[in-house]
């Protein structure tokens, strides 16, 4: 295994926000579209191994971490515009796409909007319908209530302003874990004591588009070849659903399935774990991409 390779943090002025983000490696560019309440720290490891291949990029969303809020709110409409903008600041006529998650959303939207600019894109438990959360319909219910309160700018004010109480802290990490089954390796209560009231409205509108968007919404087809992979076991998003949507809208596609018992892992992946286990992941070629696959 070779040592990790140096990530490097900036920040990009954008036309519609400032943006954080890293960059590590060389070759062919690679954008990783971020998940839910994700930090250039809670990727580093995954930068570092995809740079063994790739000039990757990771950044933060607009109104989260370092990025600053676009102006009249987030959208993923908005964000696939502003990672072609991120593109363009960095030199990039043509690059590769990888979403993970809400990722998937935000990587579709983006070929959607990008489509004649992207090489290849590459979905890991991806969300791309409504249909395939695996949420009890009383919890789904809870969750559609609470995120119309919040998208609301005086109640989402209002949480943003008791989240610095630790027991409305607590409440909440129970209500993400519990109620919505979220998953994340980062601490979620001290992540959540940190929120701005911009970050909770990405989070509102990110769990918004996922109770909202359907397979329709982000059909393609899509000519760009696609590695698709997902665990057979994933307890937050239906496998079948999900890779029935990669088989009708990829013609080129390489799909992967895993045993994971999780959606995402428990504990953080560090970048020996994905030198161990994920090698091939990496080295896999798509059939109508450059070689260099994902």
């Amino acid at each position: 295994m070779h040592e990790p390779l140096p990530i490097t943090v900036h920040e990009a002025n954008l036309p519609d926000t400032r943006l954080r983000y890293a960059a590590c490696g060389d070759g062919p560019p690679l954008i990783i579209v971020p998940a839910t309440v994700s930090l250039i720290e809670d990727w580093t490891p995954m930068v570092q191994f995809l740079a063994g291949r790739y000039r990757t990029y990771f950044f933060e969303l607009p109104g989260h971490g370092g990025s600053t809020p676009l102006e009249g709110g987030f959208s993923s409409h908005k964000l696939a515009k502003v990672v072609g903008e991120l593109a363009d600041h960095l030199g990039h006529d043509r690059f590769t796409l990888l979403g993970f998650s809400f990722g998937g959303i935000l990587t579709i939207r983006t070929l959607q909007l990008l489509g004649d600019r992207v090489e290849q894109v590459a979905l890991l438990s991806p969300c791309v319908s409504n249909r395939g959360l695996l949420r009890p319909p009383v919890d789904r219910a809870m969750i559609a209530t609470v995120i119309a309160t919040l998208k609301r700018r005086l109640p989402r004010r209002w949480l943003a302003w008791v989240l610095g109480n630790e027991l409305a802290v607590r409440a909440v990490v129970w209500f993400m874990r519990d109620i919505g089954g979220f998953e994340t390796t980062s601490d979620l209560r001290g992540r959540l004591s940190a929120f701005s009231e911009s970050s909770l409205e990405v989070l509102v509108t990110q769990v918004h588009e996922i109770l909202t968007v359907t397979e329709e919404d982000l059909a393609g087809p899509y000519d760009v070849p696609c590695w698709f992979g997902m665990s057979v076991n994933d307890p937050l998003l239906d496998y079948a659903r999900s890779e029935r949507f990669a088989k009708e809208n990829f013609p080129d596609l390489e799909i992967e399935r895993f045993q994971w018992p999780y959606h995402a892992p428990p504990e953080p992946l560090t970048y020996a774990d994905y030198c161990r286990d994920f090698t091939h992941m990496r080295d896999v070629r798509v059939s109508l991409g450059t070689g260099s696959g994902i």
